[in-house]
């Protein structure tokens, strides 16, 4: 492995951009090989020249581009659209992906590439063990990965922060899940996985912008990639339901029949309405999942590497040391 490529999403944070080509630039003087920064400007409302000023002291990076989007479409797909153009480009031999805040340190790439080892292609992804966020936060993530257990059936402890061989890249950004979220489609693509446990690092500069309500946000995302499995659970668990209640009916009325003495005057004809009631409620939320689990097989799905071009304004080339490097 010789060059990699770093995707990095940012959104208005250039402060912090700017700080981590420097962090970058001082780990690539260690590292065993090269590295290309390619920055996916998610519609910043803010421009970057100001906060990047400079780059002339960064003497150990290959180079570094700024693809800028034309409208705002989140950090996932932000993501997607990185690894697209990367991808395209094929210049590379894997491509590391990873936030501009800081909280994914330069210095810890060194760990996450240990766990490649001698594989010819690999997928390593950055297992959490401390975090520096809120205790809301943590309450809400750990929420959150016990929500995806329960409803997929498959944990995930990782986020954004992986490197992946050429070859998976090239696998990964034609696999529609990709769109909604990095972690869940790694997950869904069933790419042999190598985990690493790595600390996340505080923030090089301002406050982060994933709240409580992006946390949500972000996992839905993540349970959308899973849509189908999660609407055949709910169509299990909605069969098991309905046939509980249609035994429960009988029951209620031997039970009426055999003791009548020791019975609340109307307890049988409540309990049994009741349970007519769950059973139509039930009956129409397994008929409404199968008709969108249907709808959905029917419908085109968006495919990273064949949708992306649309989103791209253009690319900005900041500084390369090769100058016959291609940029479109």
């Amino acid at each position: 492995m010789k060059r990699i490529r770093v995707v990095v999403p940012v959104y208005n944070d250039w402060t912090s951009f700017r700080m981590l080509l420097d962090g970058l630039d001082k780990e690539a003087a260690t590292l065993p090989f090269r590295l290309f920064v390619s920055a996916v400007n998610d519609g910043s409302t803010e421009s970057a020249d100001a906060a990047l000023g400079d780059l002339t002291n960064l003497q150990c990076l290959q180079g570094a581009e700024i693809i800028h989007l034309l409208t705002n479409l989140g950090h996932q797909r932000a993501i997607a659209i990185g690894l697209c153009v990367v991808v395209e480009d094929d210049n590379f031999d894997a491509v590391l992906i990873m936030d501009a805040d800081g909280e994914d340190s330069p210095e810890t790439i060194q760990h996450l590439t240990r766990g490649i080892g001698d594989q010819k292609d690999f997928c390593v992804v950055a297992r959490r063990r401390r975090r520096e966020e809120t205790l809301t936060f943590k309450l809400g993530y750990q929420l959150y990965k016990l929500t995806f257990k329960a409803v997929t059936g498959k944990a995930i402890n990782y986020g954004n922060f992986s490197i992946l061989s050429k070859c998976y890249a090239q696998r990964l950004v034609m696999i529609s899940d990709l769109w909604n979220n990095l972690p869940a489609a790694i997950l869904r693509s069933r790419l042999p996985t190598t985990s690493v446990s790595i600390d996340r690092c505080s923030r090089y500069a301002g406050t982060s912008k994933m709240n409580f309500t992006s946390l949500i946000v972000h996992g839905l995302s993540s349970l959308s990639v899973y849509a189908d499995t999660i609407f055949v659970r709910l169509l299990v668990l909605s069969v098991g339901i309905f046939l509980f209640s249609l035994l429960a009916v009988p029951v209620l009325l031997i039970m009426r029949l055999i003791f009548p003495a020791h019975a609340t005057p109307g307890w049988a004809t409540t309990i049994t309405f009741c349970l007519a009631i769950i059973i139509l409620q039930v009956f129409l939320t397994a008929l409404s999942s199968i008709l969108m689990l249907l709808h959905n097989r029917v419908q085109r799905l968006v495919v990273p590497k064949l949708d992306y071009r649309p989103y791209i304004s253009s690319r900005q080339r900041l500084f390369s040391s090769t100058p016959t490097e291609n940029f479109s």
